[in-house]
């Protein structure tokens, strides 16, 4: 018998639904590319006002510093001269721009300077001799303004900008506070949060005294420089040329290339959707195909009947999880593209919270559906393992249920969390899939209950050096038909299906839980009755349980850890920041990169016996750097440090090289532990 070959419809067709996504990815395309010199225009004049403005206020907050001096001589009509001195030193330790601090008196003349050692060419100097000087200098007594010079050569040596402060008393000009002031620190330490950018700035005699990220190499166009005058003084006419651009040459082509990236994947994806359709003609085809053949057969055994209902019933399982997964990814995918539009369009709503937040929900929807999907494969390939990090389970329990807490209250759910333990028990186990578990099947009771109350009960006790867990989640919803309980657990499965379905979600949160707690060798029950709700209970064994020693930070524990040279690699400045507090408070000093690449530098020019690593970073995670950093220092204690707790994270941690993998916000207790263990102080040797 011959096979009917495909219409010439259904070629038509798979056509149609790889040109319309195709021409959808190309008018994208098209509009990105004519948008990229206006968007990256905006973002560097609006980078450099909000630079230049900060520059500015350095230099103003320095004057002012300055400006105190003379107020406090004026007020007390000369009585405080006698203390400048004083002031200048404190002011030059307070200010990392400020070099020395002179007094030139009415007659032009170099009285004293601070500091003298460095500065003893300067002293008794008369500046009227001096024309570019003095006129200015001169200007700044009858006009009781400040004067800033240009960046001048010092008679002692070296360049600064010297900043006139005039000093009134006794009714008359007395002189002036001058300051010698180079800002390159702390315009670099500015210029840190601009790695993209280039900067220039001249003085107004165009001398270049600021250059940061190599200018004369930046990319050249007009249209991507943002010039501004700095007016620092009286004088309008001098003023500093403040320029700053992309750093990188090739700006415009990379970020060009982002776009081209962009439609590669559109017309693959067009691609993908045209063949899945040409595919799913051709299987409809062929089931028609086999349907006819079965209405000419007559005879048929009872094992050929059930293979055939198997196979109807994979077949309708199968058009059920396309048909739900294809309106789980498209709804917040719709969401995504439709918001990203409304942005573009309207680029005063791009800082609108409600639309990042759109956009941050969506993706995570879409990103949760993703790992469930590659999750599930993973379990049921029996590929996935088991790690073993330290972790209370009850600790984990009220983080999870804190989580949550606030989601379940503003459905108007009441929610009732017991935790039934002496104390909170220590074990080695996988704390990611205890997680998942957990929160499978809390998230799985929010959706299904719209009113009345979730209970979650936890139970442990210990045996044998076991711990013996059991977790009871119980709520007041929808329930599970009786018909229905054997195959809840099963992939894609769910209560409501097809076009009228209530839930969101692709059935894979249950099947999930069910396969993590067989691989961790435990057990799930569930009772449950339809329209009054479900009990789900868990049942967990761990077998390393060990005590926790409970520790406090005291001078005592400062005494039993030897000096460390610590490096600390984290992005964020306010994580260093309280990790440096805490770490001092264990009498321990430490230094900070701000990247995995920065961290590798210095440990390629110094030894480090601890590095605490974050995960997430620019130009160079914290895996690969721990990777590059044990290759030359397979000695050095790498502690993972970060706010990523999921199984993947930990497991890619350790695989790297790090020792231990902490998470944020620190645990002090297990912190002390881990370095008490890593760095004994060696016992006292006793006399023989």
């Amino acid at each position: 018998m011959t096979t009917p070959k495909l219409s010439i419809k259904s070629y038509w067709i798979a056509g149609v639904f790889f040109l319309v996504p195709l021409i959808i990815c190309l008018t994208l395309y098209s509009y990105v590319q004519n948008q990229l010199p206006q968007r990256l225009s905006n973002q560097i004049q609006l980078s450099g006002s909000l630079a230049s403005q900060d520059f500015k206020r350095t230099v103003e907050k320095n004057v002012e510093a300055l400006h105190d001096i003379t107020e406090r001589i004026e007020e007390t009509e000369g009585l405080y001269f006698q203390y400048w001195k004083e002031d200048a030193v404190r002011l030059l330790k307070q200010s990392a721009s400020l070099e020395f601090v002179e007094f030139i008196n009415r007659n032009g003349i170099i009285e004293d300077v601070v500091p003298f050692a460095k500065n003893r060419a300067a002293q008794g100097l008369d500046i009227t001799k001096l024309d570019w000087r003095y006129g200015d200098w001169q200007r700044t007594a009858t006009t009781d303004d400040v004067n800033i010079t240009h960046w001048t050569s010092l008679t002692q040596g070296g360049f600064s900008f010297l900043i006139d402060i005039p000093v009134y008393y006794n009714g008359s000009f007395q002189g002036t506070i001058t300051g010698g002031m180079n800002f390159n620190e702390e315009f670099n330490r500015l210029s840190s949060y601009l790695n993209d950018y280039a900067i220039k700035i001249e003085d107004e005699e165009g001398t270049r005294f600021y250059d940061y990220n190599n200018y004369d190499l930046a990319q050249k166009n007009k249209q991507y420089i943002f010039e501004s005058n700095l007016v620092l003084d009286a004088d309008l006419d001098e003023s500093w040329n403040f320029e700053l651009t992309f750093a990188n040459p090739d700006v415009i082509v990379q970020s060009s290339r982002i776009a081209d990236y962009a439609l590669i994947c559109g017309i693959i994806l067009a691609l993908a959707i045209g063949l899945l359709k040409f595919f799913n003609s051709k299987a409809r085809h062929a089931t028609k195909i086999a349907l006819k053949a079965n209405k000419n057969l007559t005879i048929l055994n009872q094992e050929l009947q059930q293979q055939t209902e198997i196979a109807q019933n994979a077949a309708q399982a199968k058009a059920t999880f396309l048909s739900n997964m294809s309106h789980e990814i498209r709804t917040p995918l719709n969401a995504i593209v439709g918001i990203a539009d409304l942005m573009d369009s309207e680029p005063e709503k791009a800082q609108d919270p409600r639309y990042k937040a759109l956009l941050r929900d969506n993706s995570k929807k879409l990103l949760g559906l993703i790992n469930d999907l590659l999750r599930m494969d993973k379990l049921e390939s029996g590929s996935a393992e088991v790690y073993s990090v330290e972790f209370s389970p009850a600790s984990v329990i009220e983080n999870i249920t804190s989580f949550h807490r606030k989601r379940i209250e503003e459905k108007g759910l009441d929610f009732n969390v017991n935790i039934e333990t002496k104390s909170k028990s220590f074990i080695n186990g996988d704390r990611g899939k205890f997680e998942q578990i957990v929160g499978n099947i809390l998230l799985n009771a929010i959706k299904f209950t719209q009113s009345g109350s979730i209970s979650l009960i936890y139970k442990e006790y210990e045996e044998d050096k076991k711990l013996f867990t059991t977790i009871s989640i119980k709520d007041t919803g929808i329930g599970i038909p009786k018909d229905k309980l054997s195959t809840i657990f099963d992939r894609f499965t769910q209560l409501d299906t097809g076009i009228r379905k209530k839930h969101a979600g692709g059935g894979l949160g249950l099947a999930i839980a069910a396969k993590l707690i067989e691989l961790m060798g435990g057990s799930i029950e569930v009772d449950s009755d339809e329209g009054k709700g479900s009990d789900f209970v868990i049942h967990l064994t761990f077998k390393d349980l060990h005590k926790k020693e409970e520790i406090k930070l005291n001078s005592k524990l400062v005494a039993d850890l030897p000096p460390l040279e610590v490096l600390i690699v984290d992005d964020n400045k306010l994580n260093v920041i309280i990790l440096t507090e805490l770490l001092k408070r264990l009498g321990l000093s430490s230094d900070s990169a701000k990247n995995g690449m920065d961290a590798v530098n210095k440990c390629n020019s110094k030894s480090f016996d601890l590095i605490f690593m974050d995960v997430h970073m620019p130009e160079m995670d914290g895996f690969e750097a721990t990777r590059k950093i044990k290759e030359e220092q397979p000695d050095v204690v790498v502690l993972g440090l970060s706010a990523d707790t999921t199984s993947l994270s930990i497991s890619e941690g350790l695989e790297s090289g790090m020792d231990n993998y902490l998470t944020k916000p620190i645990d002090k207790g297990k912190l002390i532990a881990i370095l008490k263990e890593k760095f004994k102080k060696p016992s006292p040797r006793k006399a023989i």
